[in-house]
């Protein structure tokens, strides 16, 4: 037993610790993931295929008996069968062809965004698994400290150089700490269950992780972006390739009122007669014209070229509020960890040395240790909240959006 502690142990501290660039991509290998955009690639392959496919022949075929009234002792059987095919007329075929290839873009540019939700929502499941466990040692540290302040503040009691009341608010602030513990802990273990079931494949246990590095933000070039994300942004593209799609879609329906071409082949056999030949179809545009078609085609085109307009100002409207969070959640990060948090941990010092020479209340203590927890766990959302407003601004410009 006691070797195969030793090896366990030995073992995990040789683990690599995951970072979050690995941990991506092991969810985009994933079989969801892999399965999905797999999927809409098909789709799209599907949708290129099948535009360029003629219509099927249509084989036909008779049999009868016959009995001619000026011969009753005549009679024997007649056949006779066909193959038939419709010719598509260019014009109409190549706008239709048109047409199916803007429609595997829309499927492929909807795979693209696929893979980027996955992408980011990854890099969401570290960061939230990293500010938990950060948020855990805040309140193991926290519960350290009112644990041990308990205990000096029970020996001072002891001594009579402390007020009972304070040692009850010292066992009360140890308590409050312990409950903050527990609900932390959990917090921690289900991020990491979120982490864990978005890898699918088996994480090593325990799991370590390798700390993000945030340097400072540096100047961003918004209207480099909004470029860029014109061009990349996948519900741009989808929306662009739809109203494509819908104008080729407008150019067959009025390219339709040339009708396809029927061409037929037979050969009848009767009691009489053999007849071999060939029969030419086409249906004249007098009344309808496909002029339905064409009026709702030429509508729906309208909506979907006005739809990519506003999805363009949409976009781009949520880029400047998206890059507006990430420089507040970037600034509001920079002042807790070069400031606030240094400032609260000198006072807590202060605070505590103060207060083992008794020249401070424990009101004070209490009030310091809170104030530095709390800017902790500030320092903590400010990084959560700055990851959130970069996979925001990566759901937009691409995974590639390194700030």
């Amino acid at each position: 037993l006691a070797a195969g502690l030793a090896a366990a142990g030995s073992s995990s501290f040789a683990q690599e610790a995951l970072d979050v660039g690995r941990y991506v991509e092991i969810v985009k290998r994933s079989p969801p993931a892999a399965a999905e955009r797999a999927g809409l690639q098909q789709a799209a392959e599907a949708e290129g295929s099948a535009a360029r496919v003629l219509p099927d022949p249509v084989l036909g075929f008779s049999w009868g008996r016959a009995h001619p009234t000026g011969v009753p002792e005549a009679k024997g059987d007649e056949t006779g069968f066909g193959i038939s095919q419709a010719l598509p007329w260019p014009g109409t075929r190549s706008a239709g062809v048109t047409a199916g290839d803007r429609a595997a873009d829309v499927l492929r540019a909807g795979a693209e965004g696929v893979a980027w939700e996955i992408e980011a929502r990854a890099r969401l499941a570290f960061a939230r698994l990293e500010a938990a466990r950060g948020l855990l040692e805040v309140a193991r540290g926290a519960e350290e400290d009112a644990r041990s302040l308990r205990d000096l503040v029970a020996r001072r009691a002891e001594l009579g150089e402390s007020r009972e009341s304070d040692r009850i608010k010292a066992s009360v602030e140890w308590l409050r700490q312990q409950r903050q513990l527990a609900a932390v802990s959990r917090e921690a273990q289900v991020a990491e269950a979120i982490l864990r079931a978005l890898a699918v494949e088996p994480l090593p246990q325990p799991l370590l992780l390798k700390p993000t590095a945030r340097p400072p933000l540096p100047p961003l070039d918004p209207a480099a972006l909004a470029a860029r994300l014109s061009e990349t942004n996948p519900r741009l593209r989808a929306a662009r390739a739809e109203a494509a799609r819908r104008e080729a879609l407008s150019s067959v329906a009025r390219r339709a009122r040339i009708p396809d071409l029927d061409v037929s082949v037979f050969r009848q056999r009767e009691l009489d007669k053999e007849a071999n030949g060939f029969s030419v179809g086409i249906k004249l545009p007098l009344w309808n014209a496909n002029r339905g078609e064409i009026a709702r085609a030429e509508a729906e085109q309208q909506v979907a070229a006005a739809g990519a307009a506003r999805g363009r100002s949409d976009v781009l409207t949520d880029l400047e509020a998206r890059l507006t969070d990430l420089v507040v959640a970037a600034e509001q990060a920079a002042l807790l960890e070069h400031e606030i948090v240094p400032q609260a941990t000198r006072s807590l010092e202060l605070a505590r040395l103060l207060y083992q020479e008794g020249e401070t209340s424990l009101l004070d203590l209490l009030d310091a240790q809170r104030t530095f927890r709390e800017a902790q766990r500030e320092r903590l959302a400010s990084h959560l909240a700055q990851a959130f407003a970069v996979a925001d601004v990566q759901r937009l410009a691409g995974p590639d959006f390194d700030p």
